[in-house]
């Protein structure tokens, strides 16, 4: 036997052997597709991000377009959003159908809106006689409403907004569960770009789920990788790159999702009497276009941490999955929180009732 002929083993750092599948290897032991996957995944990362800066000045343009309602495209609440979740959530059982209180309906829009001076929060009944009196706890002839209020300090700067902003109520836009979300957009756009940015939102609740299991399993995996060795490496990379490109694609879906649902332009930053609703998005859409920033910096890094045989790197990207698992679960819970309310809140509940 030839000895000289034998290739010698080298010792492989875990940070080399960790992303194995995804550089170069012996040709006898990796098929030729492998060998490129590391630069493809580059690639792709950057053809997303072309995606994006596209997609982003898709919702630049449909925003700038003239509307044909400017007076609403500048207000903060809306009520089919923000206020007729708090009317049903805390008003209509107790005041609908025939046997409501007093008579008193309140998806009965004329009933509300006659409680109501339209731009004078306190000059309104409904606000002055009713929202802000004191607790019955305090003062047993208190008209407060609801009975067991005052209502939490965010819906009650909801609505007191929401007066101040004229009492906006659309006709046909009534107080119940289905009728909250209205996922029709405001003024349809005109370009084919902003109509295809407009299209594509649609998708975005159905596609965030996408990102959220990669950056998990990344996350995971990572994890792992400390107890069990680099053989958890390999997958948590894999999915770090699937999780950021997926992400890239939703974070253009949920500007324009955004959109559609009327929130507030992207140029709009948060005022001083923002409510809980109106923060959680301003945090939602700002935190969710930080994940495939912070994802392409992470995959960087590990691909940075294979060519150099670095472990200090290699620490950084797998700590840097792991945050990013906490980041997108944060990210994930506002925007539950957004479609669905207060729902670990609402779970709570169950258990001091």
């Amino acid at each position: 036997m030839n000895l000289q002929s034998i290739t010698p083993v080298r010792n492989e750092s875990p940070a080399a052997r960790s992303l194995r599948p995804f550089h170069k290897r012996a040709a006898h032991n990796t098929p030729e597709y492998l060998k490129s996957a590391a630069r493809v995944s580059v690639a792709w990362v950057v053809v997303a991000w072309v995606v994006f800066l596209c997609g982003f000045s898709g919702s630049v343009q449909a925003q700038t377009e003239p509307s044909s309602s400017p007076s609403k495209s500048n207000r903060i609440i809306d009520f089919a959003r923000d206020i007729a979740p708090i009317l049903h959530e805390k008003c209509n059982s107790c005041h609908q159908g025939e046997k409501a209180r007093n008579g008193f309906v309140i998806a009965d829009r004329s009933a509300v809106l006659g409680l109501i001076e339209a731009g004078n929060a306190n000059g309104s009944s409904l606000w002055t006689d009713y929202l802000i009196q004191p607790p019955k706890t305090q003062d047993k002839e208190s008209l407060i409403m609801p009975p067991d209020g005052p209502l939490p300090a965010e819906q009650l700067a909801s609505l007191k907004l929401w007066i101040d902003e004229g009492a906006d109520w659309p006709e046909g836009v009534q107080v119940g569960a289905r009728e909250m979300k209205s996922y029709e957009p405001v003024d349809a756009p005109k370009s084919m770009a902003a109509k295809a940015f407009r299209a594509i939102g649609y998708f975005h609740p159905a596609m965030v789920h996408f990102p959220i299991a990669f950056f998990f399993l990344s996350g995971a995996c990572a994890a792992l990788s400390y107890f069990l060795g680099v053989k958890c490496q390999s997958a948590a990379f894999q999915c770090l790159v699937l999780g950021t490109l997926t992400s890239v694609i939703t974070v253009v879906m949920g500007w324009s999702f955004a959109e559609i649902q009327d929130y507030p332009a992207w140029g709009t930053m948060l005022g001083p009497n923002a409510s809980h609703d109106q923060t959680n998005f301003f945090y939602h859409r700002w935190l969710g276009t930080i994940v495939p920033v912070l994802g392409s910096f992470s995959v960087l890094v590990a691909l940075l941490a294979r060519r150099n045989k670095s472990k200090g790197l290699n620490h950084l990207w797998r700590c840097s999955a792991i945050g990013m698992a906490a980041l997108v679960g944060l990210v994930g819970h506002q925007g539950g929180e957004l479609i669905y309310g207060d729902i670990f809140d609402k779970a709570i509940e169950q258990f001091s009732k």
